[in-house]
């Protein structure tokens, strides 16, 4: 039982005084409800625990792979810049970082083309042949 139900409110209304008197609301006597009609506690068994922990535990990994597939990937979403770049006039390093990493910082691109090709300064001899890869 709950408390709302074993500690019923028991109210007394005076009679009516004159024959103009009427009453303004309802009152509504709260009974306890029958044992019949009171349904009996959700009670889990160890079976039920394990059952439902497996069910948990498979909406997330399903959950978690549907995440994975939706997540772009890296090299699938954008193209590989191409492993050799040819020098045309006017070309700088810094302009042949930002055409093949248009996404990274191109000081980072610049000193990696360096790295790559061995050379010393920044300046480039049109039909030169540079390594990006």
């Amino acid at each position: 039982m709950s408390a709302a139900t074993d500690f019923v409110p028991v109210g007394h209304l005076p009679s009516p005084v004159g024959p103009r008197e009427q009453r303004t609301a309802t009152i509504v006597v709260l009974r306890a409800p029958s044992a019949g009609s009171v349904a009996a506690p959700v009670r889990l068994t160890r079976r039920g625990v394990a059952a439902l922990s497996v069910a948990v535990a498979l909406l997330a990994a399903g959950l978690v792979w549907a995440a994975w597939l939706s997540a772009p990937s890296g090299a699938a979403g954008q193209a590989r810049p191409p492993a050799t770049v040819v020098v045309h006039d006017g070309d700088t390093l810094w302009s042949i970082a930002a055409r093949i990493a248009p996404d990274r910082d191109p000081r980072a691109a610049v000193a990696e083309l360096q790295r790559r090709n061995h050379l010393d300064g920044v300046g480039l001899v049109a039909g030169q042949i540079l390594r990006t890869r």
